[in-house]
This record gives structure tokens, C-alpha cells and sequence, in this order.
């Protein structure tokens, strides 16, 4: 019998996520990145595979924002904001969002909020 680690339990549990976000097809995709420090979060084209823009708390353009920020939420709302401006510049208002197999608490559930603050349908 074999030991299944976390490593591969996490693996599952996205392969999951993503098997029922595929069947969504209509709409891009928003994918969601989390390490320690840094959060990024990319939109996705479903049927070319290929990035349609991005935003991350690295980005030279919020990087005074993020200075001033006093804890990761509020770094998660500043990329959220970036990301939604640019939604806004492409004329995209309704995407899916695929969490990755993080849980939908804390800096995940912050990104989302803040998008559909700023009027991007989830």
C-alpha cells in the first residue's frame, strides 16, 4: 500500500478544481498564485492557453502602494484593484475564478471580493 504525501494530495485536489472549472469554458479564467510573501493572480484565456494580463505584489507599478500597505490582505486588495483596472482597459466584465486549491479565506477571499467590488462578475 502506498502513502499518499501532501504534495500529491495537493496535486489532486487542483486537478479537481480545474476539471470542474473546465467545464465553464465560456468565460476566461482567473488562476491565483500564493506563496508566504507574494500573491499574483493571472487571467487566462481557456481556449488559446495563454495569459491575457496579470498582476502580482512584485509589480513595479503598485510596488509605492505596497509599501504602505500594513498586512497581506491589504497587499491581496491592491493587486485585486490593479488586476480589475486592467479587466476594465480589455473590456472584460465576467470571468471564472479558480482558486487553485487554496482555501476561500483571507487573502484568496480578499482578491475576489475587491474584483466584484470593482464590478468583475465571478
Amino acid at each position: 500500500m502506498s502513502v499518499i504525501t501532501k504534495r500529491k494530495q495537493w496535486k489532486n485536489k487542483q486537478s479537481r478544481i480545474a476539471y470542474k472549472i473546465n467545464k465553464k469554458l465560456k468565460f476566461p479564467k482567473i488562476i491565483i498564485f500564493r506563496s508566504n510573501k507574494n500573491i499574483s493572480v493571472q487571467l487566462i484565456d481557456n481556449k488559446t492557453n495563454s495569459t491575457i494580463c496579470s498582476s502580482s505584489s512584485l509589480d513595479k507599478s503598485i510596488a509605492k502602494e505596497i509599501a504602505k500597505s500594513k498586512n497581506k490582505i491589504d497587499i491581496s486588495n491592491i493587486v485585486a484593484n490593479d488586476l480589475s483596472k486592467k479587466l476594465k482597459t480589455k473590456k472584460i466584465d465576467q470571468v471564472v475564478f479558480d482558486r487553485s486549491g487554496y482555501r476561500f479565506h483571507g487573502r484568496v477571499k480578499a482578491i475576489a471580493d475587491t474584483l466584484r467590488d470593482n464590478g468583475i462578475k465571478i
